[in-house]
């Protein structure tokens, strides 16, 4: 007799089985970190200078300035103030996400192509977004940049993605 399985678990389970048959690492050893890019550096991240899952990533205040490093934070405030330093000493070409509409809940600065947005936390999570650059991007529906395509270019500010609300799964810097 099949009992309730929380849809969490489901996806899990499907993330590993793809993961495993493309050769990539799985949630369990990924959970703190990945490689990244397939370069052979090692993804992880950080929250307020701790280590912790990818997943986890998703939930916090994050940015991916010092690649392949993902730094989070308990307070957005926190955030801001290492995003300012980090892009005080570079020219990075980012995107904002945010969990919610109209830039509110958990976000992250993400300056870096995701194939699997799962592997980070973020895979269909992502409900507004602001381009900070006046170069663009391509966010895609499925994973390895591949299904619905969804471009955003040049300073946009997007509160409300409409029927694309929650439904991104990777994304490519164009």
């Amino acid at each position: 007799m099949w009992r309730f399985v929380p849809k969490h678990a489901i996806s899990v389970v499907v993330v590993a089985l793809t993961l495993v048959s493309l050769g990539l690492p799985t949630p369990a050893g990924a959970a703190s970190q990945a490689k990244a890019g397939g370069t052979g550096t090692t993804l992880r991240a950080d929250l307020d200078g701790v280590p912790i899952k990818l997943v986890d990533v998703g939930h916090w205040y994050c940015h991916d300035f010092d690649y392949p490093v993902i730094h989070c934070f308990s307070h957005p405030e926190d955030l801001e103030k290492s995003s300012s330093l980090a892009l005080a000493a570079t020219s990075v070409t980012y995107v904002t996400v945010y969990e919610f509409t109209f830039y509110q809940g958990a976000y992250m600065h993400i300056s870096q192509d995701y194939s699997i947005l799962a592997l980070i936390g973020w895979s269909d999570r992502i409900s507004s977004l602001v381009v900070h650059t006046s170069a663009g991007g391509v966010f895609w529906t499925d994973w390895l940049y591949s299904g619905t395509r969804y471009s955003v270019c040049c300073l946009q500010q997007i509160g409300s993605l409409g029927s694309f609300n929650d439904t991104f799964s990777s994304v490519f810097q164009s």
